[in-house]
């Protein structure tokens, strides 16, 4: 079942799925991914991503691109929430509320003061609406080299927090054992010879 969900089957044979997270195309393309899917399966030893990833850029606003990646649960260091709110759209929409019927005052145009008044709330509106729209609520893991985050707005909040207990649960069970009996390191037998 899982290796058909992201388009793989598991780096390891032994590897059993622990958990799986991710949005359907429709839900994606709604939350600004595109229209393809997004999730993550974390298995015994690793999390297995696929779909759109989202970053800061230098202005602060998110970008998102397509990635499929692959991560040891031993090198995850953490994870989280992180919550983007455009509420400069916000700001926005009240401004131009407030400006369009102040324009038809200061021009003297007394007919143009409840037309500019109606279309001063209908741009808020839309500002309102596109701030519902943009907002985002991202799950990141981090890890030694980087970090996941990918938009859960359309998962339920239950669900992101039982992937994210089974990370940590999945790394102290690995902690717990000896990295050997977890396939992550060699006997010294089996090093070739150089």
């Amino acid at each position: 079942m899982a290796s058909k969900a992201y388009g793989g089957v598991f780096c390891s044979p032994d590897e059993r799925q622990i958990s799986t997270i991710g949005t359907g195309y429709i839900a994606n393309y709604v939350s600004g991914g595109g229209a393809r899917q997004a999730g993550a399966t974390l298995t015994s030893k690793r999390i297995y991503f696929s779909g759109a990833v989202f970053t800061r850029n230098d202005r602060g606003r998110f970008v998102s691109y397509k990635q499929r990646k692959i991560v040891n649960v031993r090198d995850v260091t953490g994870t989280g929430y992180d919550f983007y709110r455009p509420l400069h759209l916000i700001l926005w929409g009240i401004i131009l509320m407030i400006l369009c019927p102040l324009i038809a005052l200061v021009t003297d145009s007394e007919d143009a003061i409840v037309p500019m008044l109606i279309v001063g709330i209908v741009l808020f509106i839309g500002f309102l609406i596109a701030y519902f729209v943009k907002r985002m609520t991202l799950l990141y893991v981090e890890y030694a080299g980087g970090n996941i985050a990918f938009n859960v707005k359309w998962i339920q909040k239950h669900e992101q927090d039982d992937f994210i207990r089974n990370i940590h649960l999945v790394k102290d069970k690995l902690y717990s054992s000896a990295a050997l009996d977890q396939g992550f390191v060699t006997t010294p037998d089996e090093i070739p010879d150089l």
